[in-house]
This record gives C-alpha cells, structure tokens and sequence, in this order.
C-alpha cells in the first residue's frame, strides 16, 4: 500500500496526533519517505512524536485490512486518483528552496498543475476579498505586466484581488500558483471553479492539507505563509484593518522578503491597510515597473549577451571538488538560507560557511540576505 510517493505522503498524514512540525522533522532525519516510513521507534521519539504514530504507523503497513489508517488511505486514494495528483515531501529534490528556508516550512505539498514553477521566480500578490473596481483593476494589470515580465504569480485563490491577480498573469499568457487552504480536490471557493480549473491547466494549484481537509478559519494563516514563502516578495494591493492580507505581509517580512503595498486615496476602500504598511517601511508601488525595481537584487540574472567579433572571451569558471559540487546542487537562481543547505547537506555550519566561501571566491555562488544563489 505504500508503492508511490502519493501513497507514502497519504499513509503519514493518516497517522493520529503527529504535527507537522514533527512530521517536517522527521523526514529531515530520516532523508526521504520511503526511508521514514521503516525508520526506528526512536527516530519518531527524537521529534516528539507520541508512541501512537509509530504503532498506528506499523499497523498500517504490516495487517492494513485491521488499519484504521490504511482504509484512510484508500478512500483518499480513490478521490485523488482522476485528479493526476503530485506530492513532494520536504526532502524531494524539487521541493522549492525558498519554501524550505522558512521557519515552518510544509512538510508535504499536494500539486495539480505544473510543479516546476513552484521554484520559478515568484511574486506573491493579495488583498481585499471586498476590493474595490480600481482595486481589481490595478491587481488584474500588474500580474499581467508581470506575468509578461516573466514572473509567475501568486495568491491564494480567494475572491476579490487573489482573483483578479490570478486572471490576470492567465490572460496574458504568464504562469500562476494558488496556494489553497483546503484538501488539494477541492476549488475554494465555489465561485472560483472555472479559475481554478484554468490554474491546473496553465500553471498550478497546491496544498499543505490532507484531503477532504475544509476551508477552517486556522487554515488561512497557514496558507498565507506558504505563499509569502513560494514568494520573492508580496504586494498588497488593498488592505482593511486588521486583514489577512496584512497578515501575509507580516510573514513575508519575518521571512526576509520584500514587502510591497500600493498607495491609495486617503479614505478609499482598503486604503488603511495598505498606508499602515507603507508607514512602516513597506515599499511602494503602483506598476509592474516598480515591482521588478524592488525586486531587481532578488531576481535570476538575465542571459549574458552574446559573444561579440573581436573580444576575448571569458576564461571558464574553475572546477570545483566534490564537496563543493554536493552544495551547487542544492542551489539554484533563487536564494537558499544556510539553515536549509545544513539540513539538506546534512554538513556541519563551520564546514559548509568554507564550501560557500570557497564557491563565492570563485565566483561559481553570490551571497545576499536571505541566502546563497547561483551566479
């Protein structure tokens, strides 16, 4: 019952009274799912998990016709199979690196769409579910301006400014990524069922919830953190006070990110959010233009231009040894904090500060302040 990776990520999130911060942990140690799902007693102990998990866990692979969890699991199974669902675990290859740098990263993300461009270059934009006409507007033409930059864009599937930012990154031909606070089968709201089918289609929706999981009021700040989180910076394009789109704000600032808000009209509709996070700190913007300036020391480098007739090419970068080899592999055109390279190098802080040192010397990796990147 445990043959696919889907499966793997069903059966643990089956498990009674594990969390995720101890299920995120576990997969750490253990280095991947199918190796987690045979690891010792003590490896669940060393993360806090209760004597349950590890015996439910047994119970489901050894005897699942008695298993509680096991039937879970094949009535998920049978829900998600028509919807070509993809999982990636804390430890996949894929898994997005600037997800895996936050604090409380998911430790399972169920996927219908396109995966890859959950480590594209991605801005996150939210706002008012009660936005106003010019509110729309301005979120519907910044995410096409930025979709045709080519950035994908971000939000959270909900009505008013999550709409409009995802219709608009469609209709200009972009990618875009809706983080949902419900099972991954499910389209929330109802009113959004035909753009969340387009989603699948032309970029992707995803999930950190078990299936059958409905839209819970705590499942909202939840959600918001993965998308700040997927995100190189988060705009706010309305906001009211208190909000949760000035909730996502706050995490993608306790995440290192750029925090943008657009200026509005004193006393314009979901004005007040946005001025309180401009008063702040937080950085203007009222195009696409100001987006990608704010972002710029943020955003993959473009192609080098090509060769020209008569001038010395450039000498070849030099070769690195395995070891730094190993850590190039974990990084890629966005940033990835050392927290995250020690967990996925599973090398010591002295050793790898050497590796990125010696790598940055050589001009093969650039440091800023969220992380390291490629150059």
């Amino acid at each position: 019952m445990n043959d696919t990776p889907l499966q793997q990520a069903l059966l643990l999130h089956s498990l009674p009274d594990l969390t995720p911060t101890q299920l995120c942990a576990a997969l750490l140690r253990a280095g991947s799912l199918p190796d987690l799902l045979v690891a010792e007693p003590s490896l669940w102990a060393s993360v806090g998990a209760p004597a349950l998990v590890y015996t439910s866990l047994q119970r489901a692979l050894r005897s699942p016709d008695l298993s509680a969890e096991a039937a879970q699991v094949s009535a998920w199974l049978t829900l998600l199979k028509p919807l070509n669902v993809e999982v990636l675990s804390i430890v996949s290859a894929n898994y997005p690196p600037l997800l895996a740098a936050i604090s409380n990263p998911p430790p399972l993300l169920y996927i219908r769409g396109d995966s890859a461009l959950l480590s594209a270059p991605q801005v996150a934009m939210v706002g008012s579910r009660r936005a106003t006409a010019a509110g729309r507007r301005l979120a519907r033409t910044m995410a096409a301006d930025l979709a045709t930059a080519g950035l994908v864009v971000t939000s959270g599937l909900a009505l008013g400014i999550d709409g409009e930012a995802h219709q608009g990154a469609l209709s200009a031909g972009g990618r875009s990524v809706a983080v949902m606070a419900t099972g991954i089968e499910q389209l929330y709201p109802k009113r959004h069922q035909a753009l969340g089918a387009t989603l699948i289609e032309q970029g992707c929706v995803i999930s950190e919830f078990a299936p059958g999981t409905p839209p819970l009021p705590p499942h909202f700040p939840r959600r918001n953190r993965i998308v700040s989180g997927l995100s190189l910076g988060t705009v706010v394009v309305e906001a009211a006070l208190p909000s949760g789109s000035l909730l996502t704000a706050a995490l993608a600032l306790e995440q290192g990110r750029e925090v943008m808000a657009c200026p509005h009209t004193p006393g314009t509709p979901g004005a007040r959010g946005c001025h309180r996070l401009l008063r702040d700190g937080a950085i203007p913007v009222a195009d696409a233009d100001d987006i990608l300036f704010a972002l710029q020391h943020a955003l993959p480098r473009p192609d080098s231009p090509p060769q020209q007739v008569g001038v010395e090419p450039q000498a070849p970068a030099p070769a690195v040894d395995e070891a730094q080899q190993a850590v190039l592999d974990l990084l890629g055109a966005q940033p990835v904090s050392l927290d995250a390279l020690q967990q996925h190098s599973q090398r010591d802080t002295p050793e790898l500060m050497i590796l990125l040192t010696e790598l940055e010397l050589a001009g093969r990796v650039s440091r800023c302040s969220v992380g390291y990147r490629l150059v």
